[in-house]
């Protein structure tokens, strides 16, 4: 079997094996629908979310500012891309278009389900299979809203966008499909903008470079810049930190752009480059702003492509901790400062809000040494520990049916449809958190408990 048919037995398989055709009306393999398409997923159509999860700052909370459609998640707007989605799909279809759209459902019954897919011309995932499966797809292509819309190459089972839903309110001639993002070196501009005014861009190619996804209207944002200026100016400091930081701006006109920037000591892409703005929007998956990225130096001066390093500056920022440039993500954090990786990834997540500095100096210090550890054993798990009360720690708390501030040591599986389990083998009172038992717990969890919804 080559690595083409290897690639796509997997994606296959992470389907049924058969899908209902347009409405209902036949039963046809999987295989035989979407072998050797593009395939488009959508989901969901009703307000359910895929599973337990939690706010990150890699997507819009009700600390961010979210851009485009305010109304993006809302029942209503999923009734407007409906129709539209259809119109596309019938277009492109008409085109002889080599694509398939496969409709994942997560509604509660049969009789939504139904009334849902009377009118949807493309294949879709029977609603007798299993809701596991369904959350399980809606959970790999990252469904965190409605309507969700991705589409894979036919070649690579990769995903080209999971903006699909901006790209069909933007294009629904579908004149651009299948929207594959333009690399970094294709949009980046030819000049940046600077204090002194307009610069070469080939200036930055030995530098590291981080974009600051911002506006001036955005309340978050004005909050987090000034802090940002300041962290700019005391990185400029450090011998070693070869950087430049560029604002990419969000504003509503350039008046606009001009006053914020004004209050900027960095760099700027020019107000007038507005597509190269959507474009590095898209392909750093910016939905909420504020949003700060680092990126490497150029690493093929023929293409001016970069690559991302870490794709959640701000808690880099927010932690104050600027000793490791050039931050590439850890797999522990304080759940205080940001819980990257918590949906996608099983967590460790340990609770000591009642211990003292020491206390909880010596548990931090535990939590490090079992995540790289773990780190270099190959696994795939993030590690966070909780020292203050109430915040995300607080609602992980709240999941978890746990009461009180006592010393807990958890293993979260979000990805799982929100299952946990709680060691018994560590007596926080009692015990000290050492690598060992963390690593210990990882192996052996105990009993699957479920979160709270």
């Amino acid at each position: 079997m080559t690595d083409s048919d290897k690639r796509e037995h997997e994606f296959l398989s992470s389907f049924t094996a058969t899908l209902m055709d347009a409405n209902g009306k036949a039963i046809l393999p999987t295989k035989e629908a979407l072998s050797g398409k593009i395939v488009a997923c959508t989901s969901p159509p009703i307000g359910v979310h895929p599973a337990v999860s939690l706010p990150t700052p890699q997507k819009p909370t009700l600390d961010d500012c979210v851009l485009g459609n305010p109304c993006l998640n809302s029942l209503t707007n999923t009734g407007r891309f409906t129709p539209t989605l259809i119109s596309l799909y019938n277009k492109l279809k008409d085109r002889n278009t080599n694509f398939e759209l496969v409709f994942c459902s997560l509604d509660r019954s049969p009789d939504q389900y139904n009334e849902y897919t009377a009118t949807m011309p493309w294949k879709c995932i029977p609603f007798a299979e299993t809701e596991e499966l369904r959350m399980k797809l809606a959970m790999k292509y990252g469904a965190q809203g409605i309507p969700h819309f991705v589409l894979i190459d036919s070649e690579t089972r990769q995903v080209i966008t999971d903006n699909g839903v901006g790209d069909v309110q933007n294009d629904p001639e579908g004149k651009n499909f299948p929207w594959k993002p333009k690399s970094f070196g294709e949009i980046w501009p030819s000049q940046y903008l600077t204090k002194n005014g307009l610069a070469d861009s080939a200036d930055l190619a030995s530098k590291h470079l981080m974009l600051y996804f911002s506006a001036h209207w955005c309340p978050p944002c004005k909050m987090f810049t000034p802090k940002l200026c300041e962290a700019y100016k005391t990185m400029q400091k450090e011998p070693g930190n070869d950087f430049e930081l560029v604002f990419v701006s969000s504003d509503r006109d350039e008046g606009s752009f001009n006053e914020y920037y004004g209050e900027m000591p960095f760099c700027a892409l020019p107000y007038e480059n507005r597509q190269a703005k959507e474009q590095l929007s898209k392909l750093f998956g910016v939905q909420g702003i504020p949003n700060l990225i680092m990126l490497s130096p150029v690493t093929d001066a023929a293409t001016g492509d970069r690559t991302l390093i870490n794709p959640n500056m701000r808690s880099v920022i927010d932690g104050g901790d600027f000793s490791e440039f050039p931050f590439h993500p850890k797999n522990y954090q304080d759940l205080s400062t940001g819980a990257d990786g918590i949906n996608e990834k099983k967590s460790i997540v340990m609770f000591c809000e009642s211990e003292d500095d020491e206390e909880q100096a010596d548990i931090i210090n535990a939590i490090k040494e079992a995540a790289r550890a773990s780190k270099e054993k190959g696994e795939d798990y993030m590690f966070f520990f909780v020292t203050q009360p109430g915040g995300i720690g607080g609602q992980v708390r709240n999941l978890l049916s746990l009461k009180g501030n006592g010393v807990t040591l958890a293993l979260l599986d979000i990805p799982d449809d929100g299952g946990f389990y709680l060691s018994t083998k560590f007596d926080g009172e009692k015990d000290t958190l050492t690598k060992e038992i963390i690593l210990e717990f990882l192996a052996n969890p105990g009993a699957r408990q479920q979160m709270s919804k």
